[in-house]
């Protein structure tokens, strides 16, 4: 068969009939395909040449049966032909010989004739260079527009037609060199007047007239070039241009320029490429989509921290591009920073491979650099720099001219150094690499057998190639060992790096010279960020553990070293966080022990150090809270201005937006409060706890305000005091739980304790009123509405006006309860009278929610309505959205007791669109929510059934009953005027949930 794609795509059988391939996506698969000349084609390219970068979902399905479709073809092409595309592990690849491709042929001819050049045989150059170019069509199409539009198709086609270009520069060249230089001045001129920015070719023609005897119009090819370049691009003339204008302007005599005089095989340096590489695709394909560019010298810099696989990646990209750089591809190892080698050792090393003897090598380094960038220039050459220890080292090895290329390695980021380079940093591969990298080097068989322990010891490697590698070959070295057993030694951090280490294979060494390569500072905050519990830091954090050595140094200098290092990386989201790999995490820890000691050893550095992390957060726990409206029934902590001296940025950043800080932090603290109280700083740890649980309660994280407490609580010993507003907050929860019962024996000592202590009447307020609504709850009113008494008359003796209005609050509904309507309404006035006054939007809210309730229960439908109404307005702009939604429900049960069931529907329809957005994950629920809107449309006794089953259906699954006792939506059998019989239910959803949490 034959594929000519150059042009219009024309496919031949083997009896030369034309085989029709249908335009659009078919011919775009085929030309994609035969482009990369046997390669692989990964799956994701494919996509992207089929799609762009908005593939529809059934993508991948699709790319199979336009694949199936070639195949057919294919096989009508030539017998067997649908096995020449293959189906490999990550794409697809079509074979195809030399002679069966023009553009398979053109690259053949086109390098063998520069080949010949350089050799000293222009006679054959230009016979190869000349039948290349014959198979180049005359409009420098990819094609023939058959193909449908895609932006990969045409950035091929923009590099075959730049490599077309170069195939006409060498050849032109080489005719040169022939004497012919008055033959290729027309087609020369031609060629400029087409490609107005390629410096070579105006060199070319240049050298054809100064040779030809025209120096006048040589020279004025010289000022058309700077005028087009400066006047495009801002750009003066490069030096070979210069060179030339200026060796016409001294007269000196045109002689024949020597295109090549090497007669030694271009060097072929790159490494044995690793045979079980997977993974990188991405990058892989970004990368190899630079170095069709010819006109500037490509230069690609991999980073990463040590064992992600630098090396590995560009030795790997090296052979799969070797192909495009017939002169030669160069291989140096740097050193690195334990082995650094001189740019002369390196520059002579380079020139010998070249082909200069060394007689020839200079000694000066300005001049070793110079003879190095004039045997690049004209080749197209790789240079291949691994281990590179910064820019300097690099930058005298890097080429002068267009066509060659750089791929570097190092374990620091070098692009701000360097112009034009693309920088690549390198992370873990992804579950599915790791995956394939550990079944590939130690069998499917052996994995099969331990499937699980497999997954752990990858995981426990940290997906870093080098891990996963050093862990697979002592397994594969030990078939006697047990996956389980050794994943069980590696979870212990202390172990993890001795059981990462087989021969040359170790991780800790890689570890240990990137951080050699570290000042004094920088070590100290590396080691340090083991010292947190947490996973992330904010910058703040990182000063506060390097803050008793060199103060003066910028915390922003310190990051950048680790960053650039690649010790800690950045984690992606909107505030500036940083992260530790768990293997460099494994390393940093060896580091800490013998550098600062034990955190639990008093006088250590690095108790003094983790002191001062809680310290700093502490304060800006404090400062928080300071600008944020008091959480009702919580208890009032001490009030107190942060003591520890703190960067101003972080506070500004928390007084103007105290609620978006705790959300950063959050992972924080609620490793570092739970730490410092088992260390013993129980007291401080209680107070950022007592801070912190308002903003969890409005988050309904009611599992991490237990967490925090039960810490706490554990660490106070025979602290009374600090163990009982423990107590408390351990109450609060459960009571939101449904957990009624163990919060009343808690909040019955926290009541004899503060009653005891006489000293903190806001706190027996607060313990009364809870302990009242639990006992209401267990159906013993009369002690609750005792308990509500007694907690009004302890409020009366405190200066706080938030205990009366909760103690207020919390009598009005048990005289509701108890069927005292009016002396509930007569209450919960006088509370919502005093909220108001306090300004409180929070407290004021709640306060109206439940007097909208007992209006209503009184037959004061409109008052009930406009409390009701006034609540909503109050907690929108408090954006708490669950909560506002429980009143929606109330709401609507204003509209069905008017009589108004549209509007009811309404309501309660947007009350389950509030319920989905906060979990669209529970179909049995959202059944629940449709049976309670079916409900909705039965005028009668049907509708507050429905609307119960709607609260108790949320509340049950999505778990938002977090404000749910404090809004008391309620109802039970009233009249109302003229809407025959409505309903307002006996119970509060507290109770409700109190009997669901009790069924769980």
């Amino acid at each position: 068969m034959r594929l000519d794609v150059f042009g219009r795509v024309r496919l031949l059988g083997d009896d030369d009939r034309e085989i029709g391939v249908a335009r659009g996506k078919m011919t775009v698969l085929l030309l994609v395909l035969a482009a990369s000349r046997g390669q692989i084609v990964t799956l994701s390219r494919l996509v992207r040449a089929l799609w762009g970068d908005m593939p529809p979902r059934t993508s991948i399905a699709s790319l199979h049966n336009y694949v199936s479709a070639l195949r057919s073809v294919l096989a009508q092409a030539s017998p067997g032909g649908q096995h020449r595309l293959r189906s490999a592990s990550q794409g697809y690849q079509l074979d195809l010989e030399p002679h069966e491709c023009d553009l398979v042929e053109f690259e053949q001819l086109a390098s063998a004739g520069q080949t010949a050049a350089r050799q000293g045989d222009q006679e054959e150059a230009v016979l190869l260079l000349r039948s290349a170019l014959q198979l180049w069509p005359r409009d420098g199409s990819l094609g023939g527009g058959q193909a449908a539009s895609s932006a990969l198709v045409d950035e091929m086609a923009q590099r075959w037609a730049h490599a077309a270009v170069t195939v006409h520069e060498d050849c032109l060249a080489a005719e040169i060199e022939l004497g012919r230089h008055g033959d290729v001045v027309m087609e020369l001129r031609e060629l400029v007047a087409r490609y107005p920015l390629r410096e070579q070719l105006r060199v070319l023609l240049m050298r054809a007239l100064w040779m030809s005897g025209e120096r006048a119009e040589a020279l004025v090819v010289y000022d058309e070039a700077r005028r087009t370049l400066v006047d495009e691009l801002g750009l003066e003339p490069g030096p070979e241009l210069t060179a030339l204008q200026g060796k016409i302007l001294a007269g000196d005599p045109p002689r024949r320029p020597v295109a090549g005089t090497a007669t030694t095989d271009p060097p072929r340096q790159l490494p044995m490429a690793v045979a079980d590489f997977v993974g990188r695709d991405g990058i892989i394909e970004r990368v190899t989509e630079l170095f069709g560019d010819s006109r500037s010298v490509v230069t690609v810099c991999a980073s990463g921290q040590p064992g992600v696989g630098k090396t590995a990646l560009i030795v790997h990209i090296g052979h799969m591009v070797a192909g495009q750089f017939p002169d030669g591809q160069l291989y140096v190892n740097l050193g690195g920073v334990e082995g650094a080698r001189t740019t002369e050792e390196i520059l002579g090393e380079m020139l010998r491979a070249l082909g200069v003897p060394g007689t020839a090598i200079p000694d000066d380094p300005g001049q070793l650099a110079a003879e190095y960038r004039s045997r690049l220039a004209g080749r197209r050459v790789l240079v291949v720099l691994d281990d590179a220890v910064d820019e300097e080292q690099i930058r005298p090895l890097l080429p002068g001219t267009g066509g060659n290329a750089v791929l570097v390695s190092s374990r620091r980021m070098l692009v701000a150094g360097l112009s034009s380079a693309t920088g690549v940093q390198l992370g873990p591969l992804t579950e599915t690499e790791a995956w394939t990298l550990f079944s590939t080097i130690l069998g499917a068989e052996r994995v099969g057998r331990e499937p699980r322990s497999a997954r752990e010891l990858v995981d426990l490697c940290g997906r870093l190639p080098l891990a996963i590698r050093v862990v697979a070959s002592r397994l594969a070295t030990r078939p006697h060992w047990s996956m389980s057993a050794l994943a069980a030694r590696m979870s212990d951090q202390h172990q993890l790096l001795d059981e990462l280490t087989i021969g040359e294979l170790d991780v800790r060494a890689g570890l240990a010279v990137s951080h050699g390569d570290l000042g004094e500072l920088e070590r100290v905050v590396f080691r340090r960020f083991a010292l947190s519990p947490t996973a992330t830091l904010a910058p703040w954090a990182l000063g506060a553990l390097g803050g008793d050595t060199h103060p003066d140094r910028s915390t922003d200098r310190v990051i950048h070293q680790l960053l650039t290092s690649h010790l800690i990386e950045p984690v992606a989201g909107r505030y500036e966080r940083y992260t530790m790999h768990d293997v460099v995490r494994a390393f940093a820890l060896e580091q800490l022990s013998p550098a600062d000691g034990a955190v639990t050893d008093p006088a250590s550095p690095a108790r003094a150090a983790f002191r001062r992390l809680f310290g700093s957060l502490h304060s800006l726990v404090r400062l928080a809270h300071q600008h944020l409206p008091p959480s009702p029934g919580w208890l009032t902590p001490q009030p107190a201005d942060p003591d520890v001296d703190l960067p101003a940025d972080v506070c500004d950043f928390v007084r103007q937006d105290p609620l978006r800080w705790y959300s950063a932090e959050i992972s924080t603290l609620m490793t570092v409060l739970p730490k410092a109280a088992e260390l013993g700083w129980y007291r401080e740890a209680l107070d950022a706890a007592e801070r912190l649980s308002g903003f969890l309660a409005t988050k309904h994280r009611m599992s991490e305000i237990e967490q925090l407490f039960s810490a706490v609580a554990a660490a106070c010993g025979d602290d009374l005091w600090a163990k009982t507003r423990a107590g408390f907050g351990l109450a609060q929860v459960w009571v939101l739980a449904g957990r009624s019962a163990e919060a009343a024996e808690i909040l019955a000592r926290c009541c004899d304790v503060f009653e005891a202590a006489a000293c903190d009447l806001p706190a027996l307020t607060n313990s009364l009123v809870l302990l009242s609504f639990c006992r209401g709850q267990q159906g013993d009113l009369a002690a609750a509405e005792t308990l509500a008494r007694k907690a009004l008359r302890a409020s009366r003796g405190t200066d706080e006006p938030r205990a009366t209005i909760w103690a207020l609050r919390q009598l009005g509904h048990v005289l509701a309860r108890r069927g005292d309507s009016a002396g509930a309404v007569l209450a919960l006035r006088r509370a919502a009278t005093l909220a108001e006054q306090l300004d409180e939007i929070n407290l004021h809210a709640i306060v109206l929610s439940s007097l909208a309730t007992a209006l209503i229960d009184l037959g004061e439908i409109d008052l009930g309505d406009e409390s009701c109404r006034r609540a909503i307005e109050l907690l929108d702009q408090l954006d708490q959205p669950i909560a506002s939604t429980y009143l929606r429900i109330s709401l609507s049960r204003v509209y069905e007791m008017r009589g108004e069931i549209r509007e009811s529907v309404e309501l309660t329809e947007n009350a389950l669109q509030a319920f989905r957005q906060f979990d669209d994950s529970k179909p049995r629920v959202h059944a629940q929510h449709r049976q309670a809107l079916d409900g909705l449309h039965i005028r009668g006794v049907a509708a507050p059934v429905a609307v119960r089953r709607l609260v108790d259906a949320a509340s049950d699954e999505l778990g938002v009953f977090g404000r749910a006792w404090e809004l008391d939506v309620t109802w039970r059998p009233t009249r109302a005027p003229g809407t025959g019989q409505a309903w307002t239910n006996d119970r509060s959803i507290r109770g409700l949930l109190g009997d669901l949490g009790r069924l769980r």
